[in-house]
């Protein structure tokens, strides 16, 4: 085993015995910002399994985004589900929840953590990237160059500047092309 690899199973060997002001500390110095207001086992398990994380490597944005894209699915499915048996549930179908994000609410707490880690994750765009979008039946496909992005054989500073050509309103140009989440 590495020396980190040992590091690590000291770590987790000490975790169950950690009080909670203990575990909030811990959590703190690892950057993690105040821990989710959970029971004191859930918190020690989710502190467990970001320490390995950072050893090992924690899951791929896809399937960040797979497990995401599940869970909102689970929880609007149970919405639908418990307004079907509601007493008095009216004829309208609530509405899906949106689950975009690293804060919908209804995402286990380490998912969100794991979620905001790849959210902020800063993307570098090499030249010679294209990059290609449908919007409203219409292929859209920007070429990166060194300092700029070409689109319909015009030079555009910014992906935000091709977004609003294509659209006719203000976006994010990564979240338009889908290199950036929602947040």
């Amino acid at each position: 085993m590495s020396e980190r690899g040992l590091e690590l199973a000291d770590q987790l060997t000490a975790i169950p015995s950690l009080t909670m002001s203990e575990l909030v500390e811990r959590w703190q110095v690892l950057g993690l910002g105040e821990p989710p207001r959970l029971p004191l086992p859930l918190l020690q398990r989710l502190l467990a399994q970001l320490l390995q994380e950072q050893v090992y490597g924690g899951l791929s944005a896809k399937a960040l985004r797979q497990l995401e894209a599940a869970a909102c699915a689970a929880a609007n499915n149970t919405m639908k589900n418990a307004s079907a048996v509601s007493s008095y549930s009216s004829s309208a179908s609530p509405s899906p929840l949106p689950c975009a994000s690293a804060s919908s609410s209804n995402l286990p707490p380490s998912l969100k953590v794991a979620l905001r880690r790849v959210s902020s994750r800063q993307v570098t765009l090499r030249a010679g990237t294209r990059l290609v979008r449908e919007w409203n039946g219409r292929t859209i496909s920007v070429e990166v160059v060194d300092d700029h992005f070409v689109w319909n054989d015009a030079p555009y500073r910014s992906l935000s500047e091709i977004a609003r050509a294509v659209t006719g309103t203000r976006w994010s140009g990564p979240r338009f092309f889908g290199i950036v989440g929602r947040g």
